[in-house]
């Protein structure tokens, strides 16, 4: 029988430091989108210092140089394709099948900048070599992604594209199978925002996470109500691309329908009559602290502005981009979730912006109530915070023994 002696402590030593070593963390991301590098710079800022980097380009690379994280550039895998004002999965396919002729270089870049830096954790948001190049190395990846479900971008597309979309979807599986674990940014079943934009796959299914929003921000640090004033403030932001200027001409004209009303808008677009009540931002270091003092939102159904509107607790309007089945999806889910208006772009010209936003005026309550629900989830879940936890974990298995 083991006596309980003070001499039996010394049989178990204190753990060591030197055991406790922190790997590095890579951050292979897409550049096709703000969402992936908004994950990603969300993350690094909660992990420990030198123990980060991350691997981009053209616009995601600029963002995160513009944040002071260690970088580095990496070649670009998928170039997606617009037509006529609005995303076209076929010619996306069509244009990326040289894609094969370069991949194998491209893994090597990877593995090389794997080598190089000592990564212990390999973390692929919307790239499939660095899932290949940590794979070949032994080293741990996961997958960090809102869609797992490809097949519905092009079901409705030319049979040539279906047969091209086969492939594509097949090889997408094999990119998020071939991870130990798929991390979804998103709050968990049933409020799960990018539901429809998953696979019902089993192999997959099994190997996913839900972490909750990953923003840059405390959601328990910023207010959620909003700021004492005697006039609704709508903030709007639609960026510049070309095909949202329909939405800018309709939040123009609606902010006439309502002087008793401020509207902010964030975006590159301009027009020679403004009305009184409108003011326009063309840029904006941070639209966390706009976006806070708004009583509503006017915005696109991308996910991780979606992630951000409904941490702050904000409900709004949303206006998916044409031809774009995850957002289109997004959108969607968000009605049924009863924390914002969906609106199409053809819904525009008949008036429904007008319509929408009367109605989130009069049924202000309503809405922010369920808006509060999922700031108060967002606050519980700490997903930034437990997820760079748990990216630490991961990356202190090769070194901790």
């Amino acid at each position: 029988m083991f006596s309980s002696t003070s001499s039996s402590s010394s049989i178990i030593p204190s753990p060591s430091h030197a055991l406790a070593k922190t790997g590095i963390i890579y951050f292979s991301i897409s550049s096709e989108g703000f969402g992936h590098s908004s994950r990603a710079i969300a993350l690094a800022k909660r992990l420990p210092e030198n123990s980060v980097l991350i691997g981009s380009y053209g616009i995601a690379l600029d963002r995160v140089k513009a944040h002071d994280l260690p970088c580095v550039e990496v070649a670009r895998e998928l170039q997606l394709v617009g037509k006529e004002g609005g995303f076209d999965m076929g010619q996306t396919i069509l244009k990326n099948q040289g894609i094969a002729l370069t991949f194998s270089q491209t893994v090597q870049e990877e593995q090389e900048i794997m080598r190089k830096n000592n990564v212990t954790l390999v973390v692929a948001d919307g790239r499939m070599a660095a899932v290949v190049a940590a794979s070949a190395l032994d080293i741990p990846c996961l997958v960090l992604t809102n869609q797992s479900a490809f097949y519905p971008f092009f079901e409705q597309d030319s049979p040539l594209v279906k047969l091209l979309g086969g492939t594509f979807d097949w090889l997408m599986k094999f990119w998020l199978c071939s991870a130990e674990e798929i991390l979804i940014p998103d709050f968990p079943p049933p409020y799960t925002v990018c539901l429809k934009n998953l696979t019902q796959n089993p192999t997959v299914k099994k190997r996913t996470r839900f972490v909750g929003p990953l923003v840059s921000f405390e959601p328990s640090e910023i207010e959620s109500k909003v700021p004492i004033s005697t006039r609704p403030k709508i903030v709007a932001t639609l960026g510049g691309h070309t095909y949202r200027k329909p939405l800018f001409d309709a939040i123009i004209k609606a902010a006439e329908a309502f002087p008793e009303c401020d509207f902010e808008v964030i975006t590159t677009f301009q027009t020679a009559t403004l009305p009184r009540n409108v003011a326009i931002h063309q840029q904006l270091p941070n639209c966390i602290t706009l976006f806070a003092s708004a009583s509503f939102v006017i915005t696109q159904a991308g996910h991780s502005t979606a992630m951000e509107l409904l941490s702050l607790g904000k409900p709004f309007i949303v206006v998916p981009d044409m031809k774009q089945a995850e957002q289109e999806n997004n959108a969607q889910r968000l009605g049924e979730l009863g924390v914002a208006l969906p609106i199409t772009y053809p819904q525009l010209a008949m008036g429904k912006l007008v319509e929408a936003i009367s109605q989130l005026l009069h049924n202000h309550a309503q809405y922010q109530t369920v808006a509060d629900n999922f700031r108060a989830q967002a606050i519980a879940l700490r997903g930034a915070i437990n997820t760079a936890q748990f990216l630490q974990h991961y990356a202190n298995r090769l070194t901790s023994y």
